[in-house]
């Protein structure tokens, strides 16, 4: 698996996997060729098999063919927004960073993908998991479309009202719910709630949209995929339960894979991995969201040096 700062693909992985690396040396150096993509992986392989044992060039050339689909696909799925593009019949691999704000955020979102995010997330003093949850926030609100809202819960919200505090505020805007109940004993710090968006009607009746989502970074998060159970939640926090069915949603900076897309979103809910987080994603971003972002990616980037 790739992972920063230097564990490199090998061929048992996926051309999911392979295309962030490419994404990855495009990013450091501008443009990356197939050849030079493989090169540092098979030297290393090469390495290991001193004796003999099987030459794995053959399967470094089959793999250059399905990351070229996989980069053609992620152009796609982004909406464009996708900062790379293919050049000389697909054989480089080119960064375009004409689009700042789209470059910048597919950046965070890989690297928040491939460091190491349990053990060392913060750079320049910033919390790449907690500015993940900002992002969310914004592009649910993005994708309900106007004039949806969303408030972000736990330790990414950047009020210092405590959970139930916040929680309450929050219900009195969605106008669903009832009351908060105190549940004396239990401290949560968000109880697997990260965002949750609304839509209203002018009427400001019950019966709307209600989205509660879970925010992931890295690349460990399929166990986490059922932990969040909207009925459950309201049970235990709400008086009165909300007239429509709360929608849970899943944000993941990586990738969903592919070939179990449809399992893996049963487990989810709606899914909003790198790409749809892309496809969604405002035209402007606030100012402060975008300054914190580049200074976390340029303190990651000073790490790797």
């Amino acid at each position: 698996m790739f992972k920063l700062p230097d564990s490199l693909p090998t061929t048992r992985d996926s051309a999911q996997e392979w295309a962030d690396y490419a994404e990855y040396l495009a990013i450091l150096y501008g443009r990356v060729s197939m050849y030079d993509l493989f090169r540092r992986p098979s030297i290393i392989s090469d390495e290991v098999n001193v004796k003999g044992i099987e030459d794995e060039s053959d399967k470094f050339n089959l793999i250059s063919d399905t990351i070229i689909q996989e980069i053609d696909f992620r152009l796609k799925a982004s909406d464009r927004k996708y900062p790379f593009q293919l050049e000389s019949n697909g054989q480089v691999v080119s960064y375009n960073s004409t689009n700042t704000q789209n470059s910048l955020i597919y950046t965070y979102l890989l690297f928040c993908t491939r460091n190491n995010m349990s053990q060392n997330r913060r750079f320049a003093g910033i919390d790449g998991a907690l500015v993940f949850e900002q992002l969310c926030g914004i592009v649910a609100q993005n994708y309900f479309g106007h004039p949806a809202e969303y408030e972000v819960m736990g330790t990414g919200r950047t009020s210092s009202e405590s959970f139930r505090e916040q929680l309450s505020q929050i219900v009195k805007k969605i106008g669903e719910g009832g009351v908060i109940k105190q549940n004396p004993g239990f401290r949560p710090q968000d109880d697997k709630v990260d965002v949750i968006a609304w839509k209203h009607f002018a009427d400001r009746q019950p019966s709307k949209l209600i989205a509660f989502g879970q925010c992931k970074t890295g690349t460990s998060w399929v166990d986490s995929l059922t932990q969040l159970q909207t009925d459950i939640f309201c049970n235990k926090w709400f008086t009165d339960q909300p007239v429509v069915g709360v929608i849970r949603m899943f944000f993941t900076a990586q990738f969903f894979p592919r070939d179990l897309f449809q399992i893996r979103a049963y487990e989810a809910g709606l899914v909003f991995d790198r790409f749809r987080i892309m496809n969604y994603l405002p035209d402007q971003l606030p100012i402060a969201l975008i300054d914190e972002i580049e200074a976390w990616v340029n303190g990651l980037k000073e790490s790797l040096r």
